[in-house]
This record gives C-alpha cells, structure tokens and sequence, in this order.
C-alpha cells in the first residue's frame, strides 16, 4: 500500500500560492504515494475550478504527526482504520454529515453511497472492529476509500515452498519465521515494527490486541534475531521474489495483486508473439497460468511445452491474517471557511462515486441512460482508481465492475492479436506493453485475481491493535534491538 515518498512538499505551498493568485480554492489532501489515479484529481480540479495539494506519507504514525503538530492545516487525509480510532479519541476530525437535511439548497453531505447498503461485508467486518475499539459514533468521521488484507507472497520455482506455506504443519505464519521450509529459502519481512510484531504475535500464539509483559516482548526478540531475514523491506520486496532474489515476504496483497496481472499479460503477450499459443488459445493459456479452473486439457498443453511461461509467484493470505481499511476524514478546523467545507465534501463524493454525468441538464432530460452519449461525457473515479491501485474496493457495485472485464471483447479481437504478433518483439517489451491486447489480458486477469483473492463476501483477518505511543515504542525497540 502505499508506497514510497515520491513528491517534494514544496508543492503543495507551490500550488497555495498560486490558488492565491487566481482565487481557485486549494484543498490540502495527505495521501499515501501512489495510492490514487492521479488524473482522477486533474478531472475535479476541472470540475470544481479548483486546487488539490497532494502531499504523501509513508506511514500512519506521520499522518498522525503531521495532523496532530497542525504546522499545515490538511483537508481531507487518508488514515486506516486503527489511526482513524486513534485520530478521532483525541478529537482531531470533524464529524462528516451523510443525511441531506431539510435545506435543499445545503449540498454539505455525503451522497455518492449509503453505508448501509452499498459496502462490502468485509468493510462492515473493520467497521464492527472499529466500533469495539471506540463508540458507535466513530461512524461518522469517516468514509471508506480502499481496503485489502496482508499475505505470504513466494516464489512457486522454489521446489517445496509453496507446501511449506500452505500445508505448514505449525501453521502458515511459521513459514515466515523459517520453520518446515527448503533450505536456502530467503525471506523477506516488511519494514514496519507494528506489522512484524503482529506475524510474530500470530506465530507464537500470543494476543494482538493487548500488550504484553516485557518477557513475552523478549521472547519475540529472539524469534526475531534467530530467523535472520534476509532483507527488511517495503515495494522491493515484491520486486525481488518476482526477479528471483527473494522466495518468501510478508507484504500487501494489493501490491502483489498489480505485479500478479501485468506478468499474466506480459507471458499472454509473449507466447503470442512467439507463436506457441493461437488467438483462440488467449483466454484457456490466461486461465491456465492464472488456475482459474482450465480444463487439464489447456492446463497439461500448457505446462507441458509452456513452462518457461509461467508467473512464478503467488500468494497466500491466512484467515487470521491483518486486515485493514484505508478512510477518507476531515481534519477539524474551526476557521475553515463554508466555501471550503463545500470542497471537501464534493471532493470526499467525488472519490466515492461509480459514475459521474458530466453533462448539462438538458441532456441529461433528453437522455438520462446516456445511451446517445460519449464515454468523456462520464467518469468513473472508483473504477479507475480501482484498477490503477489494485487495492480492494469498499463498494458493491464497483467490486462487480472489476469482476466484469474479463467479458471485455477486445480481448477475442483477432485483428488486434494480428497485429500484436506483427508488432510485437519479446526482446523488447516495450513493443507490446501499451497495446490494446496487453490491456485485455491484464484485465482479464485483473478480473480473475480480484475474485480469487478479494472474496466477494470475504470475512478474513482483524485489524492492527491502537496501542498507546509509549507501548508502540516498546515495540520499535523490541525490533529495533532484534535487528542489531
């Protein structure tokens, strides 16, 4: 999630200075890096005639930071779920209306979904959580923005591995830590102290939501400095089990979920391009290196002079893994003007809707399924940002949306798969990784991936503990010394 700082904060005090100028309000958005579609904020700045500052945090502790020190003033941040509970028990967010009211005219509220019926069971599963963790009305600071779990991403080329993780008779966390795996196998723990504290918790058995005795800290130490990782990471890791430099990692299914798809289009392209699967072959080769059910037929044709095609990688997500919900809060701010307020909430129903009709009312009138109208006479922001993040979506409808691509036709288009094979070079990636083909495959098996590892109705995990800073340091250092 949410990957690495990559934009300078001066900015954002760029782009306030010249809101000054041309008297465009700026809304100041603390986001994760890489955690939109970026196009998605140049289409409401059009809309609204308006700003967006995007800065970027790597963490939730300095989301947390950067709110809490008010050095800036943000809009709208993008916390998950047990930073939300933390946020709103000390009284940093304003509570966001979702009811209209009887003024017609006060447009100040969220429209774009009701909570009730159109999110995710999943989400409502973090949402019972949070509840527990606080009061009933931590409901209303809050509007879900992306959700996901945490899995085992490994390498299926090391002989054993995939049995280890699966079929671990210690149970799937014991792979991480070294147990009943092959030798050699290099492994790989994210980067951050809490989520490492809570595998290691899983692991020995020990309770996530409460703190512990020094003694049992101790004892994750030691856990910690026998395993003897190979490498402490963030996006690398992902990156280095699929180029082969790591077999094993603790990370984000969203993040495997976007290399998972592009290497099922790139091996798709590939095996066109060198002739060894028909047109007619695309769709049963994309099942079969994706399991998606093939037929042994498609799957032993496959495997059998096609091995060099495979994706090599996959992921396994425990039932008592973490689960989390990115969220969308108002910072509280007693001087923040009415016509700023109406920003926010535009922009908080802008990312939360389906399906935007940019057309003026008399068309709308005239044709109100658009069935006359052109595809930039609309914008789908939870689709696109969606598909661009491969991060789960809280909302029913969109969900389906992504399920729905694999019926995309272009993907059985044989003038487009001509031109592929004519165009296209397996030296030279480049020559089919933008084409209309490529595209297809990765959203079929965009499609494929969401439903196999996103359930639609899927209950799985809990979220992070909302410890105090004193015992979070506790953690840090428990880690910190482990790593020496």
């Amino acid at each position: 999630m949410k990957k690495k700082l990559s934009l300078l904060a001066f900015i954002g005090f760029m782009l306030f200075a010249l809101s000054s100028c041309t008297n465009r309000i700026t809304l100041l958005f603390l986001n994760w890096g890489e955690y939109i579609d970026e196009s998605l904020l140049d289409e409401f700045e059009d809309l609204h005639n308006c700003n967006v500052s995007m800065d970027l945090g790597e963490s939730n502790e300095i989301f947390y930071s950067k709110v809490f020190a008010g050095t800036t003033v943000y809009d709208v941040v993008c916390p998950s779920d047990y930073m939300v509970m933390k946020m709103y028990k000390k009284g940093l967010l304003e509570e966001i209306n979702f009811e209209q009211g009887d003024d017609p005219d006060n447009t100040k509220y969220i429209s774009s979904y009701n909570p009730d019926t159109d999110i995710r069971e999943g989400v409502k599963s973090i949402r019972d959580d949070m509840i527990s963790g606080t009061d009933e009305d931590i409901v209303k600071y809050y509007v879900p923005y992306l959700w996901g779990t945490w899995g085992l991403m490994y390498s299926t080329k090391k002989d054993g591995l995939e049995n280890a993780v699966i079929n671990n008779p210690d149970g799937p966390w014991a792979s991480l830590f070294r147990k009943n795996v092959p030798n050699g196998t290099r492994i790989a723990m994210y980067d951050s102290h809490q989520h490492a504290y809570y595998s290691a918790c899983r692991y020995l058995g020990k309770d996530v939501d409460k703190e512990l005795p020094q003694s049992e800290l101790d004892e994750i130490r030691k856990l910690v400095e026998k395993t003897k990782f190979n490498a402490w990471g963030t996006d690398n890791i992902k990156k280095n089990i699929v180029a082969d430099n790591l077999d094993l990692g603790f990370m984000w299914t969203g993040d495997f979920l976007y290399y998972y798809a592009e290497q099922a289009a790139d091996r798709a392209c590939r095996a066109l391009i060198d002739d060894k699967i028909s047109n007619d072959e695309l769709v049963p080769f994309l099942d079969a290196i994706l399991d998606n059910d093939a037929d042994d037929t498609t799957v032993s044709r496959t495997y059998k002079d096609l091995n060099q095609y495979e994706i090599g990688f996959d992921i396994y997500i425990p039932t008592d893994t973490i689960a989390f919900c990115d969220n969308l809060v108002i910072v509280k701010d007693k001087s923040r003007s009415n016509r700023k307020t109406q920003l926010i909430y535009d922009f908080i129903n802008f990312m939360s809707s389906q399906k935007i009709d940019l057309r003026n009312e008399e068309a709308k009138e005239e044709d109100p399924d658009g069935e006359n109208a052109s595809d930039d006479d609309f914008i789908y922001p939870t689709d696109a940002n969606t598909q661009f993040v491969c991060y789960d979506t809280p909302f029913i409808k969109t969900y389906h949306g992504i399920l729905e691509l694999r019926d995309d036709e272009t993907i059985y288009d044989e003038d487009l798969l001509s031109d592929l094979k004519m165009n296209g070079s397996t030296s030279d990636a480049s020559s089919y990784n933008d084409s209309d083909i490529y595209w297809a495959a990765y959203n079929y098996a965009l499609s494929i991936a969401f439903e196999k590892y996103y359930p639609e109705n899927g209950k799985v995990g809990s979220i992070l503990g909302s410890f105090d800073r004193k015992y979070v340091n506790l953690i840090n250092n428990t880690f910190n010394n482990a790593r020496a």
